[in-house]
């Protein structure tokens, strides 16, 4: 089990509505018909990165995250830690500042950091989105927080007493709900002091939060072993983030031990080893052998509620015609739909021109 939030940032800043051609089949269809008329909408923020660069190291600093991991400018790594520096917010930000010029600051399309802090109760990691051309509606910063439980950090030496802690936390079911609501409010806590100084130093005109009880279920059973790279972990290129490691490997334990002591889990989502998403459920009793990590072949209890299905399939269709929206696939992607093996469904098929 670990937590995951967002926050969603709009700053108080100006705004340019693009009129963009339409890039999917069907509207570049009724954009010729239209002579020019009907067009898509996207949002192309006016702020430089060096500036809203700045009043985030503002924010970072008065809560006292000072580690970055990355500093990533259109998928140019300025600053790339492999070695675990301290402190190394301000020789990355310099590194940048001296770096960077008038054009790549005003013209970049998004802007990527990656942060690390710990506290009493988590091992955090922080990315950093900045999108400076992005869809009307969507907020151009998104703030990502992974909070690992720093209870069960272990190196190859403490994984027995890692394991005997989590055992402490399950021997009922009214400790471990009593843990793990401590905890939620702890990590949510955190966010909300991120949120009230993004508030004061970005002069925002909206922040937004949403917080998730995450749990990984490995589908391959060998997975759960030390040194498994977990896909949603703080991961780069396959490589896990210096200083992970020993914060990330109970997550994939977690699952398997609730089984062994039949905890009933509420309002959780769930992932696979990889990151990708099989489901939420409102309650769920682990008992089950889908979380045993000894039984092969068991039976999916996510099989027809996996999360936003229904509204993927509404979104595909009305999209055709929805000519506010953006589009991404071109008239080359089309032409390969009939060899497409996800068609039955669309979608989640980027050759058919969904989403």
């Amino acid at each position: 089990m670990f937590f995951e939030g967002k926050l969603t940032i709009d700053p108080s800043q100006l705004t340019k509505i693009d009129r963009v051609k339409p890039t999917k089949v069907f509207k570049k269809m009724f954009y010729y018909m239209t002579l020019g008329n009907v067009t898509d909408k996207q949002e192309r923020e006016t702020f430089t990165s060096l500036s809203i660069l700045q009043q985030l190291n503002a924010v970072l600093r008065a809560n006292k995250i000072t580690n970055i991991i990355q500093l990533a400018h259109d998928d140019i790594n300025f600053y790339l830690d492999h070695e675990g520096k301290e402190d190394d917010l301000k020789e990355a930000m310099d590194t940048y500042d001296i770096r960077i010029d008038e054009s790549m600051a005003t013209h970049f399309e998004k802007i990527l950091m990656v942060l690390e802090y710990l506290d009493d109760d988590f091992k955090y990691l922080l990315k950093i989105h900045i999108n400076r051309v992005h869809k009307v509606g969507e907020y151009p910063i998104e703030v990502e927080v992974c909070g690992y439980l720093k209870d069960f950090s272990s190196s190859d030496e403490e994984d027995e007493l890692m394991k005997k802690k989590m055992e402490e936390v399950m021997q009922s079911q009214e400790t471990y709900d009593a843990y793990t609501f401590k905890q939620e409010k702890r990590f949510t806590a955190f966010l909300e002091a991120l949120k009230m100084d993004i508030t004061k130093y970005l002069h925002v005109d909206d922040v937004t939060i949403d917080v998730k009880t995450k749990m990984i279920v490995p589908q391959e059973k060998e997975t759960s072993k030390r040194g498994t790279v977990y896909g949603g972990a703080p991961s780069t290129g396959g490589e896990v983030y210096y200083g992970f490691g020993d914060y990330v490997f109970y997550s994939m334990l977690w699952s398997s031990m609730c089984h062994s002591h039949h905890m009933t889990v509420k309002d959780t989502h769930f992932e696979n080893e990889n990151g990708e998403s099989l489901g939420f459920k409102e309650e769920v009793d682990t008992s089950s052998d889908y979380f045993d990590a000894e039984a092969e072949n068991t039976e999916n209890i996510f099989d027809g509620t996996m999360s936003g299905n229904s509204e993927d399939n509404n979104s595909f269709f009305s999209d055709w015609f929805d000519f506010d929206s953006t589009g991404g696939d071109s008239d080359s992607s089309w032409s390969s739909c009939s060899s497409c093996s996800s068609c039955s469904s669309c979608s989640s098929c980027s050759s058919c021109g969904g989403d």
